[in-house]
């Protein structure tokens, strides 16, 4: 259901120009180590695709302690080198980044909104289209969410968050994944991974308060032996009860629109029997919903009232749960060969209310979607310990089946079918030099037969897609490598009605070709940690929503700077920030849009910065803050009627005291109290947009043995 997106912008963007002598500099002071980076990770718990990594200090004795890994490289088990900027944070704060999007402020070249998956380096996450323009199409996301493996439904992910609470880390992968990530990865993807089963006793529970829509947040863990040293079991459970930030005057609601309510139960079970000591098995049961509030719609004059009281526009609410069952299966054939199978089915009901502040009659509304999926993949990986070679080899199944019932113009089935073989690897060649080769071989099926009141979706077509990885990468030093690669992504085509006068068409798969330089440095005795990517993306058929219909650009582009460092001043203090340039245009327009030619893509801010700081004492006592600047973009990119957007600075910021068995946090969001304008538009009815949360106080208490 589409967003009423919101962001008002005021400020200057930062150009690109004059930043290529720039990156050309960082990429051959801070690139990325190969042989280093494989030696350090076989001497450490966690994994880097490519280069070296600085952790921050970890306490033990912390519940649930701040950690940043930012690395140059996929997360891809025990390969190494695949050569993709990515930003990984581990342990994260789940009262600070309650949501997997909140994110965004620590990545460069990414930006989020209230109820919308992020856009990274100039590509909308969510695709071309939202609401009721993706329902009737079938449009994909661009950004995959892959959670212990498994793809999130597209609908599923915006409307039912994922949260980040027992998250062991989240990493964020710029630039298209299709090799390794598969379907919908075209501008990245976003993985999860929840912690593990212990096998030993722990448990905890999490109590909290936030002033902005008065939310109450709970949360809870246990996990521990059922046998010694063979089945182990972790369960966890984590909400919000509360209102939105946005205000619904009015008495002739149909439903309460103020209301927010989130509620995840997860359970795990990790089996290592002894009889067979290379097998491990992981089995998860997870149960997610969310009702209430999901646009943070806020309604013009004055947008920073946080109020929607134009009467003369609706609103929804959602009610969604996701049910989900997944298996995880790994057996080490030998010591450098090992197989993965992962299988998982997934439930998805959501149920969207229309209405308006008077509840008129022609405001109301219901869609009920219906989705199961089912997810398989099995894949060998390759990794000795001194060998010229590793890699892996995969291939991958999915399946979706989805049913639309609504009295507002939309029903009808979708089914959906993909299957992909892969591999990926990396060969020394001689002293320091590397060469990365990867290829995936997919096919995708879609049989669409969504009618609408005026007209009708009837879409059977399928697409198969050669998608080629390569680079080389060079280690100068054991602390700084570099890395060219050159890569492809998609994402397929699609159906739709034509807004005006309901006949049918068709658009087509929109293409890219990456050409990506990173590089990693460490400095300092390896306490300043540095990475840099520069890119350039070459779109063909870029896939737009222009005058309400899905148009094929013919030819786009962007090119772009990251920079991000990590700085151990000492064992207990610690600075980190990232900046992102963004150069986007279009080249080339269809004749019937001539308009757009020369412009920007939708929500491409010019520039991004994040800095941020985390201490903490020996009496254990911490703090923190982080600063986040995101230039000013259009929110659409045929302009008229769209919002410009962004240019604001949001400043969070922490402190707390923590034992052994307690810890109590406070914390502020948006401290300065920033008007933030995520997307808009005007139409007919006025102006309506899409705001972030204003000022919000809160606290937390964690209790833990």
């Amino acid at each position: 259901m589409p967003p009423c997106p919101a962001v008002l912008s005021r400020g200057r963007n930062i150009p690109i120009a004059g930043t290529l002598l720039l990156a050309l500099v960082s990429g051959a002071l801070c690139l990325p180590d190969t042989a280093q980076a494989e030696e350090e990770n076989r001497k450490t718990a966690s994994t880097s695709q490519q280069g070296s990594k600085k952790e921050a200090p970890r306490n033990n004795d912390s519940g649930n302690p701040t950690e940043t890994i930012v690395v140059v490289g996929d997360k891809l088990d025990h390969l190494k080198n695949t050569n993709s900027a990515v930003t990984v944070l581990r342990h994260l704060d789940a009262s600070e980044y309650r949501s997997l999007y909140d994110v965004v402020n620590r990545v460069p070249n990414m930006i989020g909104n209230a109820a919308d998956i992020p856009t990274i380096r100039g590509v909308t996450g969510s695709g071309a289209a939202g609401g009721i323009f993706s329902l009737m199409s079938g449009s994909r996301p661009r950004t995959a969410t892959i959670i212990d493996g498994l793809p999130e439904t597209y609908s599923g992910q915006r409307y039912v968050d994922a949260g980040t609470w027992d998250m062991d880390q989240v990493s964020v992968l710029r630039g298209p994944q299709a090799t390794t990530q598969g379907r919908n990865a075209i501008g990245g993807a976003i993985t999860l991974n929840s912690k593990a089963p212990t096998q030993y006793w722990q448990a905890g529970v999490r109590g909290g308060y936030e002033s902005a829509g008065s939310k109450g947040v709970f949360a809870g863990l246990l996990s521990g032996p059922i046998i010694k040293d063979e089945l182990a079991f972790r369960l966890t459970t984590d909400g919000v009860r509360g209102d939105s930030y946005i205000r619904y005057p009015g008495s002739g609601w149909p439903f309460n629109p103020h209301e927010v309510s989130q509620t995840s139960i997860r359970g795990k079970l990790l089996w290592t029997p002894k009889i067979l000591p290379a097998l491990k098995v992981t089995l998860m049961g997870w149960h997610r919903e969310q009702h209430g509030e999901y646009l943070y719609t806020a309604t013009g004059p004055d947008l920073f009232r946080y109020r929607f009281d134009n009467a003369d526009m609706n609103t929804r609410i959602s009610d969604s749960s996701i049910d989900q069952a997944s298996l995880r299966a790994s057996y080490r054939i030998s010591p450098s060969l090992t197989n993965e199978l992962t299988y998982g089915h997934v439930w998805y009901d959501a149920l969207f209310h229309q209405g308006n502040a008077i509840g008129s009659a022609n405001s109301l509304g219901h869609l009920a979607l219906r989705e199961q999926n089912n997810t398989v993949e099995d894949r060998l990986v390759l990794a000795p310990a001194q060998s010229r070679f590793n890699g892996v080899a995969g291939f991958y199944y999915f399946n979706r089946d989805q049913n639309i019932r609504s009295d507002m113009g939309v029903n009808g089935p979708d089914a959906e079918r993909t299957y992909a073989g892969y591999v990926d690897g990396t060969l020394h060649l001689v002293g320091g030099l590397s060469l990365i080769a990867g290829a995936r071989v997919e096919r995708e099926e879609q049989a669409r037969n969504v009618a609408l009141s005026w007209g009708k979706v009837a879409l059977n077509a399928g697409t198969t897609m050669f998608l080629p990885k390569g680079g080389l990468s060079y280690s100068f030093t054991p602390v700084t490598s570099a890395s060219f690669t050159v890569r492809r992504g998609y994402n397929p085509g699609g159906g739709a009605i034509d807004w005006d006068n309901g006949t049918y068409y068709q658009y087509g798969k929109e293409t890219v070709t990456t050409y990506e330089l990173g590089g990693h440095t460490e400095l300092l005795d390896r306490k300043l940690s540095l990475n840099t990517n520069l890119f350039y993306n070459d779109y063909h058929d870029y896939q737009d929503l222009l005058n309400y219909t899905f148009v094929n650009i013919p030819h786009g582009r962007s090119l772009g700077l990251e920079l991000e460092a990590i700085y151990h001043a000492t064992k207990t203090l610690e600075f980190f920030g990232g900046l992102g340039l963004l150069d986007t245009k279009i080249l080339d327009a269809p004749a019937a849009y001539r308009s757009v030619e020369g412009k920007k893509f939708s929500n491409a801010p010019s520039a991004t910065l994040n800095i941020g700081v985390e201490k903490s004492f020996r009496n254990g006592l911490f703090m923190g803050a982080n600063f986040n600047r995101v230039g000013s973009y259009t929110s659409q990119v045929e302009s008229g009627t769209g919002l410009v957007a962004g240019d604001y600075n949001v400043l969070n910021a922490h402190i707390g005291y923590r034992t052994r068995h307690y810890t109590i946090r406070f914390y502020s969001k948006n401290l300065t109290n920033e008007n933030i304008l995520f997307s808009g538009r005007t139409n007919w009815a006025g102006l309506q947009a899409q705001i972030g949360q204003p000022r919000a106080f809160g606290f937390t208490i964690d209790g833990r043995l």
